[in-house]
């Protein structure tokens, strides 16, 4: 459930009339549990347009926002190997990554690399929907609210979470991410040299773990700077419950920010 608010507020001073806007939303996770995929990918991988495509064309399947969410971690591994350095490549995003391969009890990553729910997934062409909408049949573990208030180029974000089961609530830990939609990206290198993507779902920002309060019930307030390339109308915000010691994600959120 998505809810949106404009407030103007106007400021006089003077002659001079200069109006500020604040910008809110509010959003609540549902009964059943989206499926969120984290998808690692680099600009330098031959392979990875093919699984780029694939995640892009999901919704047109029926599994829009709340069913899946999906999460393009761009890696930096591949930039000294392919000839082409991706500008989206963060090491924080290697290391999401090597974190989630742990879990996964595998010792080595590579691209497209592709987890649903927590779990690898190495053949997602043939079983990739069929995982889906798996986890989609089972009902929320976790509980999420969303209220975020925009002020000049910063989102002041409430989340508040409650975790269902005391096994899960030991164990599991917050993470909020920005992505951003439709990104247009000129590749003159490489293994895609020629090409050019339109990135989706592109992670900008990957915010955690917060700890969670073993009582079940926890409300966190974080700040989040927006960079002025960004383009606002293309953001998303996601929040993510997963148990870390079994990688299972609990429950996950999204909330486009379009002004």
């Amino acid at each position: 459930m998505l809810k949106r608010t404009l407030t103007g507020l106007f400021l006089l001073s003077g002659l001079m009339a200069d109006m500020v806007l604040a910008e809110n939303w509010q959003a609540r996770s549902g009964e059943k549990q989206v499926a969120v995929m984290e998808l690692f990918v680099s600009e330098g991988c031959g392979l990875c347009p093919a699984a780029e495509r694939w995640a892009k064309e999901l919704p047109e399947q029926g599994l829009d926002q709340d069913k899946l969410i999906v999460l393009g971690f761009h890696v930096d591994y591949l930039n000294d190997k392919k000839g082409w350095i991706d500008r989206f490549a963060k090491r924080r995003f290697t290391e999401r990554q090597q974190q989630m391969a742990r879990i996964n009890l595998y010792k080595t990553v590579f691209t497209p690399g592709v987890f649903i729910g927590g779990e690898i997934l190495h053949n997602w062409e043939e079983h990739g929907t069929e995982a889906i909408e798996f986890i989609n049949g089972y009902d929320a573990e976790a509980d999420i609210i969303l209220d975020v208030n925009q002020q000049a180029d910063t989102l002041m974000i409430q989340t508040q979470v409650q975790v269902h089961d005391e096994p899960n609530r030991q164990q599991s830990k917050l993470y909020l991410a920005l992505i951003e939609d439709d990104i247009v990206s000129e590749i003159r290198g490489g293994d895609n040299i020629g090409a050019v993507f339109n990135h989706q779902d592109l992670v900008r920002r990957w915010l955690g773990p917060f700890e969670l309060d073993a009582s079940g019930s926890t409300e966190l307030k974080t700040e989040l700077e927006l960079e002025t390339d960004w383009k606002q109308r293309d953001l998303t915000l996601v929040a993510v419950v997963q148990n870390l010691y079994d990688g299972y994600v609990l429950q996950g959120l999204s909330m486009p920010l379009a002004e």
